[in-house]
């Protein structure tokens, strides 16, 4: 028996070994640096993340893992060391972008001056890199003021891109990287990259992926000029600034965590306003009617509680758009989005507060002589109440903290359209943000437990209200 053991640790020592060799090269890197990598290391076993470099850069920070990062983001980058993730003595810039402002093939566009005759402009936000240098250049133009009702943002560099290539912004700027890979666009013109910061791509090893040799290895290549060909194939330059000198950031304004917080509650205020009589009238014919098609409108009508909120707000973004409805990317457009996936909600709990009225109270008020519009007003109503209450306040949670479909409708528009949970997103994106978002957080926190403290509330009265009845 005594054999046995060290015989057994042995192999559970080559085992742990083997898994370890065996583990891919994980690299987490800025979207638009996708392409490149994908080619440089095709014949290599690596697990590729990509995103925006905010979004990467939390994520490491958070804990997971990566052996190989590459932002386009030195703040980014910064707080990675500052937080001994990466291996500072590693860092190099070996790459360098520009902007470019494209559209579809039916515009032609010869200045930054000439976007004030189009009617939507495409802009990364404030704390994704590709708005950052786009606003510098505006600001330096002078036409920051006069584009602003123009400027359209999105929460990402490819989200900048897709939204140029769907259509629903006529001009907008991006990476020269990202343009190649639409080839349905049109390049009308490339920035000044004296009006912005320079561009640059910091690559670093992470302290975990500096004990792996093989990693290591990749880096070198990656970062080494035999790569430099590829990454030029795919629209990046040589970096020509050193590493002293490479600020992509400004210094962020103070917060206030007010005005997305009335923004939110006034959208979702006037999302339940909209969808309310539609949904009790609804309602009341799911839960009183039988009729051919009901179980097809009623699926119709849930669906946006299961399908996932992105699509619902690409569907919206779609249908208006086909519709001719110019209301995209405006508070309107988070309303209607805040609406549609609260409706679901809404219709559920008010079919099941009529249904949970007896049918035989609004017929006994109909032989005494109400109508039936009369009766459903003076008798089934009042008693369903608490459970259409109930509804109103679920409605009006959902609404409050919806995300996908109004990020993917009404856009990230800092003071238009960024509600609560928008406003968590972007401070998370920024380097420091991170006590801003925690204020925001803890409000959201507070107003949700209040709402289900009502809810619970609604719901018990009318057990005892139906208690009573009985």
């Amino acid at each position: 028996m005594t054999r046995t053991w060290p015989s057994l640790l042995a192999l559970l020592w080559l085992w742990a070994s083997a898994q370890a060799h065996a583990e891919p090269i994980r690299i987490a890197a800025a979207s638009s640096l996708g392409p490149a990598i994908v080619h440089l290391t095709q014949e290599v076993d690596v697990q590729l993340s990509l995103g925006g470099s905010g979004r990467i850069a939390r994520q490491l920070i958070e804990g997971a893992p990566a052996d190989i990062v590459a932002l386009a983001d030195d703040a980014w980058m910064e707080s990675l060391t500052d937080a001994g993730l990466i291996l500072q003595s590693s860092q190099v810039r070996v790459l360098s972008n520009r902007l470019v402002l494209v559209s579809g093939p039916d515009l032609t566009i010869n200045s930054l001056s000439s976007l004030q005759d189009t009617e939507r402009v495409g802009l990364g936000a404030d704390q994704v890199p590709v708005g950052a240098y786009a606003s510098q250049a505006l600001r330096e133009l002078g036409l920051w003021e006069p584009l602003a009702p123009k400027l359209v943002f999105a929460a990402s560099a490819r989200a900048v891109l897709a939204h140029a290539a769907a259509g629903t912004v006529d001009a907008a700027i991006v990476y020269k990287t990202d343009a190649l890979s639409e080839p349905q666009l049109v390049t009308q013109l490339t920035v000044d990259p004296g009006l912005h910061s320079p561009i640059l791509y910091p690559f670093a090893l992470t302290t975990r992926g500096a004990e792996r040799p093989e990693a290591r290895a990749l880096f070198e290549t990656i970062t080494g000029p035999e790569s430099a060909h590829i990454f030029q194939q795919y629209g990046f330059t040589q970096a020509e600034v050193s590493v002293q000198s490479a600020k992509t950031q400004t210094q962020s304004p103070a917060f206030d965590p007010l005005p997305p917080l009335w923004r939110s509650v006034g959208i979702a205020l006037a999302a339940l306003s909209l969808c309310f009589l539609p949904a009790l009238g609804l309602g009341w014919l799911l839960a009183r009617r039988q009729f051919r098609g009901k179980a097809l409108i009623n699926t119709l009508c849930l669906s946006p509680l299961v399908l996932p909120p992105v699509v619902t707000g690409w569907l919206l973004l779609r249908l208006f758009s086909a519709a001719g409805l110019n209301i995209a990317f405006t508070r309107w457009a988070a309303v209607i989005a805040a609406a549609v996936v609260g409706f679901p909600l809404l219709l559920i709990l008010i079919r099941g507060a009529i249904e949970s009225v007896d049918l035989r109270y609004p017929q006994v008020a109909q032989t005494l002589g109400l109508t039936p519009l009369e009766a459903f007003r003076k008798v089934t109503l009042p008693l369903a109440l608490p459970g259409i209450a109930a509804g109103c306040v679920l409605a009006f949670s959902r609404a409050l903290g919806e995300f996908g479909a109004t990020a993917m409708f009404a856009g990230d528009q800092p003071d238009e359209t960024r509600t609560l949970a928008l406003a968590v997103y972007a401070l998370m994106e920024q380097p420091g943000g991170e006590q801003s978002a925690a204020t925001l957080v803890g409000i959201s926190v507070a107003i949700t437990l209040v709402a289900l403290l009502v809810y619970e509330r609604l719901v018990w009265q009318g057990q005892r209200q139906r208690e009573d009845g009985a």
